[in-house]
């Protein structure tokens, strides 16, 4: 009887006996364990496949080997790993010319085991994220007590999940409100931000899901350039992110995490302002907007100028020229430069806005409750372009 093992020490085990390269990856095409990769052209269809695998196409159902071209041309082999019924993942290896198959019998009783351990780990790694979920919630939920945010700011330290420093940083990832394949999206931009993560640095970083989106606790500021780069990724496409402020306790990262929410929200409803990857400083007066019932709101919950704007049949052109105006501080020079015309097409648009909304735009407080009302309306999704 083959003696149990773990899944990296057996899968070694295969290549050598096989003399092949190997990898597994689990039922999404991600990449799980693999073999020591010795040469340069071997590292290199290690890279590709760690950067490229999870966004092949499905697989046709069946207990048979299939074949993928990678878009370098490498072709794989891929032997379904399965426990019981169902498919857990799948054994990979080269296709090289003049090279004979491996030995089956070899092969298949390497597979077997190989299915019986990943198996393990998947259920493994699937009660982790649970447990993990459930101390973030703790840690962050609006409704949860002091007594509780302790309780799981302490578990969370001395279960290894989160390093103990004196700075947390929290940061919210997913596709925005509404999105078909939200959850999912969520869940794989935390799995590639804490693998990122854990191939670039020895910081340990916790992330689970709350609410529907991704949240994760880093030990220490986010570099906001890095996040970028995760989200590069393919498949992430749909996904916007905030960073919170830094807390110097781990119980107190609540206050980070509706930080960040607050600018993940910001992101999503205003990409013409926001990037993909917002920080809370960046949001200025947007602090307090975002914290009202934006869903609730409507054109009559406006100053009157601003409805009247909004619902003028020039509203496409006047809504863009007097926010641009507004933003550059009345500066005409500025504005007209801004939106690409000449200045006399800005005086007459200006002299129509006047008209429209009845609002002197050379008063302050005129220009206040128009610049704000806007900005609610756009926020609230009731202007558009």
């Amino acid at each position: 009887m083959h003696p149990v093992t773990n899944l990296d020490d057996e899968l070694q085990d295969l290549a050598e006996a096989l003399q092949r390269r190997l990898v597994v990856v689990d039922a999404r095409m991600r990449v799980l364990a693999y073999s020591i990769h010795e040469t340069d052209a071997d590292r290199a269809r290690l890279s590709h496949l760690l950067a490229h695998s999870d966004t092949w196409p499905p697989l046709p159902a069946g207990n048979g080997p299939t074949t993928r071209t990678a878009g370098d041309g490498t072709e794989w082999v891929l032997h379904p790993l399965r426990d019981d019924r169902h498919r857990v993942g799948h054994l990979l290896h080269v296709r090289a010319k003049g090279v004979p198959a491996p030995t089956g019998e070899i092969l298949a009783d390497g597979a077997a085991r190989l299915s019986v351990l990943l198996s393990l780990r998947t259920k493994l790694v699937e009660r982790e994220a649970a447990r993990t979920d459930e101390l973030l919630t703790s840690l962050l939920a609006t409704d949860a007590s002091a007594e509780q945010r302790d309780c799981a700011a302490t578990a969370l330290v001395v279960e290894g999940l989160v390093g103990s420093t004196g700075q947390y940083c929290t940061v919210v990832l997913g596709a925005p409100t509404g999105h078909p394949d939200g959850a999912l999206a969520a869940r794989t931009s935390v799995e590639a931000t804490l693998d990122f993560v854990a191939r670039t640095s020895t910081a340990t970083v916790v992330g689970g899901l709350i609410g529907g989106t991704g949240v994760l606790v880093f030990p220490r500021p986010v570099v906001h350039d890095r996040l970028e780069r995760v989200l590069d990724a393919p498949g992430l496409a749909d996904v916007h992110a905030g960073i919170g402020g830094t807390v110097t306790s781990l119980a107190d990262a609540a206050t980070s995490h509706d930080q960040a929410q607050l600018a993940w929200r910001a992101a999503c409803l205003d990409p013409r302002t926001y990037a993909r990857v917002t920080s809370w400083t960046q949001l200025g007066l947007d602090k307090l907007v975002l914290r009202l019932p934006l869903e609730r709101l409507t054109a009559d919950d406006l100053p009157d100028a601003v409805s009247r704007l909004m619902s003028d049949d020039h509203r496409e052109v006047d809504v863009p020229t007097l926010e641009a105006y507004l933003a550059a501080g009345g500066d005409a020079r500025a504005t007209a430069t801004g939106l690409g015309i000449h200045r006399s097409t800005l005086y007459y648009r200006l002299t129509r806005i006047r008209s429209t909304t009845g609002a002197d735009l050379r008063d302050g407080v005129a220009r206040r409750d128009l610049h704000t009302g806007l900005r609610v309306a756009r926020l609230a999704g009731m202007l558009t372009g």
